[in-house]
């Protein structure tokens, strides 16, 4: 297999286009969007909560989300919604520090945005909305914006004044029965999709992965072709077009979905890692066996799984099914993150490589096997005296 040397992402010329950020304002809301929903528990009725969490149906669509207490940061609304979709965030340790973007409001809002749109998210349930401030419900309202969500916001107690003024701006509607409230919360359900080989949202791997694991070795690692000593090297204007990326090897069985082994690989990445670049650069790297420098060195069409324009994307038969939501769910962040056609939609700087080598070995996935750090006793050879 042969490895592209092109520049990084960062010297290569690309389109942008204004970042998106979860950020609101009344003069933009759309005005067909479907209004917002307000079911209003002011007696904090076991029963609203009970129908809401029901409702939790993601293969349809539905997302019930019951946020994190007394979780005031702007970035904990947007973590919640990533749990409620089935994905984990980093676990920091002594080897692995948080990461930075979990506590960086845009980039945390940024990627569910992304999750919401790759997964056909279409309606958001807030359980005790009473709880979250007002500036949680503006980061809601802009991703109901980008997304094209259905917003309903149960009120377990009064809805506090900052919260009213923001829906006099906008057109919603309020609930104040429980036979209205379930009628709502299962009417938005969209049907199921039909089943596919890799059913993602069913995957429940421990997390974080239990010390009994097994671990799984990556492939090989590439190498790219070193020119001869008599070989001049080409002109940066004379360069051909790195040659396509061949997937999938036949002889891998990481490539082949139906293993049993990348069964449990799959499962482990589309749950263990929330920033959908980073879980994207992990499946590539069980595909090929590349660093995080490597990815970030490859040609665009080793790398995009669609072809044609934005508007008609067709999935290309050389990515795995259970690849595809981590690689479109990659593009998606890039065009929030303002570029409207990137190189490289997989290119992470240097400074979140530990940050890929962290979510690699969440998943159990290492070059080898970890070495226990119980000292084993050596047998003393017999003396010859």
């Amino acid at each position: 297999m042969t490895i592209a040397t092109d520049p990084p992402l960062s010297g290569r010329s690309i389109a942008t286009q204004p970042q998106w950020t979860p950020f609101w304002s009344p003069d933009e809301s759309d005005p067909t969007l479907p209004p917002v929903t307000v079911i209003l528990d002011p007696h904090d009725n076991q029963a609203f909560t009970a129908s809401a969490l029901a409702a939790h149906q993601p293969r349809a669509g539905n997302i019930a989300v019951h946020p994190t207490p007394v979780a005031t940061a702007p970035a904990y609304l947007a973590h919640d919604l990533l749990r409620a979709y089935g994905k984990h965030l980093p676990v920091p340790d002594s080897h692995h520090p948080t990461p930075q973007w979990t506590s960086h409001v845009d980039r945390s809002w940024r990627n569910t945005a992304a999750w919401t749109i790759t997964l056909g998210i279409t309606h958001l349930i807030i359980c005790r909305a009473h709880r979250i401030s007002a500036r949680h419900i503006e980061h809601l309202l802009a991703l109901r914006e980008h997304a094209r969500l259905n917003l309903t916001l149960l009120y377990s107690g009064p809805v506090p004044t900052p919260v009213e003024r923001l829906l006099s701006a906008i057109n919603h509607e309020r609930i104040e029965t429980l036979e209205a409230a379930c009628h709502h919360m299962t009417h938005h359900r969209t049907p199921a999709p039909p089943s596919a080989d890799y059913p993602w949202w069913t995957a429940t791997p421990a997390f974080p992965g239990r010390s009994d694991d097994h671990w799984f070795r990556l492939p090989s690692q590439p190498h790219a072709p070193r020119p001869k000593p008599t070989q001049r090297p080409a002109q940066p204007t004379a360069q051909p077009d790195p040659p396509a990326l061949v997937l999938p090897l036949p002889t891998n069985p990481h490539q082949d979905h139906t293993h049993p082994h990348i069964a449990t690989v799959a499962a482990r990445i589309h749950s263990r890692i929330a920033h959908p670049i980073h879980a994207a650069n992990v499946a590539l790297r069980v595909l090929t066996g590349c660093t995080p420098e490597q990815i970030g060195n490859l040609h665009a069409n080793e790398l995009d799984p669609y072809t044609g324009p934005p508007h008609d994307k067709r999935p290309a038969p050389h990515l795995p099914r259970w690849v595809l939501p981590l690689a479109d769910a990659a593009l998606a962040l890039a065009a929030l993150r303002g570029y409207t056609h990137v190189v490289n939609p997989l290119w992470t700087p240097s400074w979140e490589h530990s940050d890929v080598e962290q979510a690699t070995e969440a998943c159990r996935l290492l070059p080898v096997p970890p070495i226990s750090k119980t000292p084993s006793r050596r047998r003393r050879a017999p003396s010859r005296r």
